[in-house]
């Protein structure tokens, strides 16, 4: 079965849009449910940020009744789109994950075939598929996927948009890095990564843990020659903080290559030196029983992985 996850903070009507579009494409063609998350937190978003909370949950928690298929979680201790991630996996009973932004519209047929490829070509590939994404109204021809941006110098380990375009002979195409909205995902690879760290905080770095933490582990991220998701993100009435954006991809850095390499991302880091290392400290103490896992299970450094991917990329 395939469990698609989406967390929403104050999106409404676009997560009403969002599952809509899912039930109408999935319904009756493969076994599926929805998760829906709504992430709200009354202290971040309301005594904070001084933000009031929309209609969604309201709207949405009875919908299950009439739509079987679809689960209406609130996930309230923590304002993090990673974490409400991790609550949504833990309550759905899926072999196969995907992970949706509760902002976007489905190509009919893309996710359904995505997910029969999946099943067929999933132990083969031993990674992750994606969609390519469509941020544009007025050319909605026009896809986009990631591209990688590193400098090992710096540990950086970050990525970019460059536009997508289908292979001629409609082949998946295996990739650096990706979006993790329109990401699917083995629930065992899910496991073996051990989930979004638990300090993850409301946004940024979680694609930058997935992307290259995979790659330290031998996985793969590929493109599934499919029309784009169609992304659109309105105003969602709460602020993301820059400290808690550095404070994120340092902790991926961690998880992928170590404590030094999480102080020298820091060090080439704009900001308060002192304070960004102590944010660095934090997170290196507090998922140091993480780090263990990944670090047990990889099978190469991600320079080493980068070394072959540049050589691929020349060849």
């Amino acid at each position: 079965m395939l469990s698609i996850i989406i967390p929403f903070v104050n999106e409404h009507p676009q997560i009403a849009f969002t599952i809509q579009s899912l039930l109408l494409d999935l319904r009756g063609e493969i076994e599926f449910e929805i998760l829906a998350i709504e992430n709200w937190n009354e202290h971040t978003c309301g005594e904070r940020q001084q933000r009031k909370r929309d209609k969604g949950w309201d709207y949405l928690k009875d919908t299950p009744k009439n739509n079987p298929e679809l689960k209406v979680l609130h996930y309230g201790e923590k304002l993090s789109h990673w974490q409400a991630k991790n609550y949504g996996v833990a309550h759905s009973t899926g072999d196969t994950l995907l992970f949706l932004d509760s902002h976007v519209l489905v190509t009919p047929g893309s996710i359904r075939d995505m997910y029969r490829y999946y099943r067929q070509f999933g132990p083969e590939l031993n990674g992750t598929l994606h969609l390519p994404i469509c941020y544009f109204l007025d050319k909605p021809e026009r896809a986009l996927i990631y591209k990688p941006v590193i400098n090992p110098a710096e540990s950086l380990w970050h990525y970019s948009f460059t536009p997508y375009s289908k292979h001629p002979q409609g082949k998946v195409i295996e990739v650096a890095c990706m979006s993790t909205c329109g990401m699917m995902m083995d629930r065992g690879i899910y496991n073996q990564l051990g989930g979004w760290p638990k300090e993850f905080g409301i946004y940024g770095g979680g694609e930058n843990f997935i992307n290259y933490t995979l790659s330290i582990l031998g996985k793969t991220k590929s493109i599934f020659p499919a029309k784009p998701l169609y992304h659109y993100a309105a105003p969602r009435d709460y602020n993301w903080y820059y400290d808690d954006h550095k404070r994120n991809q340092c902790l991926a850095v961690y998880m992928h290559s170590g404590a030094d390499a999480a102080h020298n991302f820091m060090t080439h880091t704009k900001g308060d030196q002192e304070y960004l290392h102590k944010l660095a400290d934090d997170v290196i103490v507090k998922e140091f029983n993480h780090f263990l896992s990944i670090q047990r299970q990889k099978v190469q450094t991600i320079e080493e992985w980068w070394a072959k991917w540049e050589e691929r990329s020349r060849s």
